[in-house]
């Protein structure tokens, strides 16, 4: 009985927080990525989001109950499609840092290198 991925979800007490809303469903959904998301939360929310894992036999009773929680008039947040409808304008103003400072430190012992050269 191996684990499948059920989805992705962006914010960590969101991912628990639907993990225990599946758990208490009969789902035996875990979140993944949690301790390493402590410490590099940017990172695992540039890469789509915690993963929420369930059992390969529960995936498709997890997703459908996801699909319920998401369509539940309670839930429903006016001011978009839903709690994971894609990245927000932080998580891409995030992801857009991440891609700068990882250009610098590609880039920049090269540029400073053909500078270097360029000016002894």
């Amino acid at each position: 009985m191996g684990l499948a991925l059920v989805t992705r979800i962006p914010n960590f007490v969101e991912a628990q927080i639907t993990a225990g809303a599946l758990r208490s469903g009969g789902i035996e959904a875990q979140v993944f990525d949690g301790a390493f998301g402590g410490m590099e939360a940017p990172v695992i929310e540039g890469l789509g989001g915690y993963r929420l894992m369930a059992p390969e036999e529960q995936v498709e009773a997890a997703r459908e109950a996801l699909q319920a929680l998401r369509a539940s008039p309670g839930l429903a947040r006016p001011d978009d499609e839903g709690p994971w409808s894609g990245p927000s304008s932080s998580t891409q103003f995030r992801r857009r840092g991440m891609q700068i400072i990882a250009a610098l430190f590609l880039f920049g012992p090269f540029v400073a290198w053909l500078i270097a050269y360029l000016f002894r």
